[in-house]
């Protein structure tokens, strides 16, 4: 991702506003009440990220119903300790300077310094086994828990194609 991409990324979660009454009734087709509620828990700005997520692929002809589920929750356990824009930001950094480092400071509790680094590498668990409290299926638990995996080139089943879709349109927004 270049610069230009991380400075309007870092703005539009600055000046984000809530979703428009359209676009909230356009997720309740795909989300149950109870995901609903999960989408809620969501700041403005990472309410967008997940609708934009979600409309890329959409646009894109990708409308497998758990692809939806999961393109909209994907993010949803950096709802369980969430960032600030600044947290966001120096990860951003970390992933540059010292990306071997992210791996271990990623482990343990949400404390201290290494919190950001802890909510970047277990959000995908937290956020599946919040999806499973939330009666997601166990593909869209799936694909919310392995959005960051790094995929084989060989990977081929129906899971590792919908997760590459996924991380698509998660790296486009």
């Amino acid at each position: 991702m270049g610069v230009s991409y991380r400075a309007g990324q870092f703005w539009r979660l600055l000046k984000a506003s809530e979703l428009p009454d359209a676009a909230q009734a356009e997720i309740a087709t795909v989300l149950t009440p109870r995901q609903q509620q999960l989408f809620a828990c969501f700041t403005a700005g990472d309410q967008w990220h997940s609708y934009q997520v979600w409309r890329m692929l959409q646009a894109a002809g990708h409308t497998h119903p758990d692809l939806q589920v999961a393109a909209l929750l994907h993010d949803v356990g950096k709802t369980r300790a969430p960032l600030t824009v600044w947290e966001r930001s120096l990860i951003v950094l970390a992933q540059k300077l010292c990306p071997r480092k992210l791996a271990a400071w990623g482990q343990g509790e949400a404390r201290g310094w290494k919190r950001p680094f802890v909510v970047k590498a277990q959000h995908p668990a937290w956020g599946a086994a919040m999806a499973a409290q939330a009666g997601c299926s166990s593909l869209a638990m799936t694909l919310i828990a392995r959005h960051q995996d790094v995929l084989p080139e060989t990977a081929v089943s129906e899971t590792d194609q919908l997760l590459r879709w996924l991380q698509w349109a998660d790296d486009q927004n």
